[in-house]
């Protein structure tokens, strides 16, 4: 792109140069054939230079135009890269976050597990203190013990 850049500068610094050259031996020219003959030779003037080939003006900004259009066509792929490159990182957190919900789920089923595990004891300590209270609930005035 740097490149490019400095390509483009130096044409239009071409163009520039060409411009004052032209307008300079414009003004010039234009004094003479004023003095000299009519205005309407101005015209042919213009009109020689073109089917001479003196067209650098012309041509240097052809040439701009084809420089310029490829520095946008290097901006898109530029452009496209970045955006490829960002796609693959979130594509990448996408896959992260994946494995994380995965190891969710396997905490969740663990701790699914512990809870009926305790409410299995839960049952058995409820079973037990039922059981207990029915010994001593059976006959509250003389306690029978087994020895």
């Amino acid at each position: 792109m740097t490149d490019k850049m400095v390509q483009i500068t130096v044409e239009i610094l071409d163009i520039l140069a060409i411009a004052t050259k032209e307008m300079e031996q414009s003004r010039a020219s234009e004094f003479d054939l004023h003095l000299i003959l009519l205005e309407a030779n101005i015209g042919s003037e213009q009109f020689l230079k073109k089917v001479a080939g003196w067209t650098d003006l012309e041509d240097g900004l052809k040439k701009l135009e084809k420089l310029t259009n490829e520095e946008v066509v290097m901006a898109s792929v530029q452009l496209l890269k970045i955006t490829h490159d960002i796609d693959d990182k979130v594509m990448g957190v996408g896959d992260g976050v994946r494995g994380v919900d995965e190891k969710v789920q396997v905490v969740y089923g663990e701790v699914q597990l512990v809870n009926d595990n305790v409410k299995a004891v839960d049952d058995k300590v409820q079973t037990m203190a039922d059981g207990g209270q029915s010994l001593f609930s059976e006959s509250p005035s003389s306690p029978t013990f087994i020895i």
